[in-house]
């Protein structure tokens, strides 16, 4: 069955829209087992859950990601205060973690 295994959660405003876009286009082409959830910070939706999930992982700047597990226990998060919040650091470690859990699955 089509299940998502992670979560990728992120935060972008009207600055990093771009960013958001190319994150879409990038799970929907290379990771379908990835959901992606994204909040707009400047929307009236979006602002309450953006400011929350920046705030339990101490971020301030925008865009903001952070990677889910099942359980939604952090995995990795990604800060743009440490340049660590684009699509292709995102994509790296999706690449890594997505490889980790299919070499697990062959040892059963």
């Amino acid at each position: 069955g089509n299940y998502h295994t992670i979560t990728l959660i992120t935060i972008y405003d009207e600055n990093s829209e771009n960013y958001f876009d190319s994150l879409k286009d990038l799970i929907k082409r290379k990771y379908p087992l990835v959901e992606l959830i994204g909040f707009h910070e400047n929307t009236l939706k979006g602002r309450k859950k953006a400011f929350q999930t920046k705030g339990s992982f101490g971020a301030r700047q925008t865009p903001f990601a952070v990677i889910v597990d099942l359980d939604k226990n952090p995995v990795k998060a990604f800060y743009s205060e440490a340049n660590e919040c684009t699509v292709d650091n995102i994509e790296k470690t999706l690449d890594s973690f997505i490889i980790c859990i299919n070499s697990n699955d062959n040892g059963n």
